[in-house]
């Protein structure tokens, strides 16, 4: 009888996840799975776009299993375009919707296992990336430069 009132008791006490805050933050895993992580902004860039499959491909080589969690506050379009990118590359993908709190990320890619990654984000995981897109607004110059010059 003992058994059934601690059960019933843990259940009406609500969550039984290890460390609730830190999982609705990373879309229901754990920082130390996480591997790379992008802002709701970096997703909408068109540099992002091209780049998503190389990104998929290198991450899925360097980690498996690997898994995509995407925010359900993309865009639809963005939504079918980046699940239809993961899975062509064999990605297991799902949109996150927690109930109580939501993510400051647009995407989460994670695995099953923990390699603890000092930095995850874009910046620290592809510097390259990063470099190639900072050098294109650096080319740029003002309509007034070229008029004056």
């Amino acid at each position: 009888m003992t058994d059934i009132q601690k059960t019933i008791l843990q259940k009406a006490s609500g969550e039984t996840r290890l460390d609730p805050d830190q999982q609705r933050i990373y879309m229901g895993t754990f920082r130390e799975r996480v591997v790379l992580i992008l802002t709701f902004d970096q997703v909408q860039s068109q540099t992002f776009q091209d780049k998503l499959p190389i990104l998929c491909r290198d991450l899925s080589v360097r980690f498996q299993p690997l898994t995509l969690k995407l925010s359900p506050s993309l865009s639809d379009r963005l939504q079918v375009a980046i699940i239809k990118t993961a899975q062509s590359l064999g990605l297991t993908t799902s949109i996150i919707d927690e109930k109580v709190g939501h993510s400051p990320y647009a995407l989460v890619f994670h695995t099953d296992h923990a390699v603890d990654q000092e930095d995850i984000s874009l910046e620290a995981v592809f510097p390259n990336l990063v470099k190639q897109e900072e050098k294109k607004e650096e080319q740029k110059t003002s309509f007034w430069k070229k008029l004056f010059g």
